[in-house]
């Protein structure tokens, strides 16, 4: 297959350690995982960068991309692409400066005029959707287009929290050295996660293969998601 024919796998430029793409290429937790499905499937890819992950559904339809990796699933989604077989789960939590304290929903912490930062585009789950589209409260989300920008306006104490995976927040504490973040326990969004396969990209033949890679990976996948976990 020529180069120009292989699937092109979208990626959010500044994601990490989830997805990054710089001078250097692709890297990041996800795409080692959407590198080893592809091969096992034998289909070829190339990645393509994307800014955020608010350009992937508006890319996709354009046809720069086939394929969105880390996609929760959604019913609107769905007209985008097929859903592939879940490669991972993603789990959503509150990190902030301040000290954890038991909470039963969102609404408490907004409704003591907090700010939220969240990245353009994702999806954290209906509580937040139904939280977002209130207009009394949807001013206190602010939308932020890269793991850098959220986590620099938490530090700077211009946003009070942020939603991001356990991967994340495992990464800016270890990795990026800010020890003083704190992580609440109160479940904001847990889901699988799926890769989007384009309706017009791939035959049923393409999609059942890489559904079959993700089942025959499953564990070779958990110890990727697990390295990232504890180094």
């Amino acid at each position: 297959m020529l180069p120009e024919q292989c699937k092109k796998i979208g990626i959010v430029a500044s994601w990490p350690p989830l997805t990054v793409f710089d001078e250097g290429g692709a890297t990041g937790l996800d795409v080692e995982i959407v590198k080893r499905i592809f091969e096992r499937a034998k289909v070829c890819y190339k990645f393509v960068r994307l800014p955020s992950s608010a350009r992937t559904f508006k890319e996709m339809q354009k046809g720069t991309i086939d394929v969105s990796t880390m996609t929760s699933y959604t019913i609107s989604r769905e007209r985008f692409g097929t859903f592939s077989g879940s490669y991972r789960q993603e789990k959503m939590r509150l990190i902030s400066l301040k000290q954890p304290s038991s909470i039963t929903n969102l609404k408490t912490i907004l409704n003591s005029d907090n700010t939220i930062g969240l990245s353009i585009g994702s999806y954290y789950g209906e509580e937040i959707r139904q939280l977002m589209s209130d207009t009394l409260l949807s001013d206190q989300f602010v939308s932020l287009a890269s793991a850098d920008s959220r986590i620099a306006m938490l530090v700077k104490g211009r946003v009070d929290f942020i939603i991001d995976d356990l991967i994340s927040a495992h990464y800016y504490k270890t990795k990026l050295g800010h020890r003083s973040l704190k992580l609440w326990s109160y479940v904001v969004h847990d889901n699988p996660v799926h890769l989007l396969l384009s309706h017009t990209a791939f035959t049923h033949t393409e999609i059942s293969a890489i559904n079959l890679a993700i089942k025959d990976l499953q564990n070779d996948i958990d110890a990727i998601v697990m390295s990232y976990l504890i180094n």
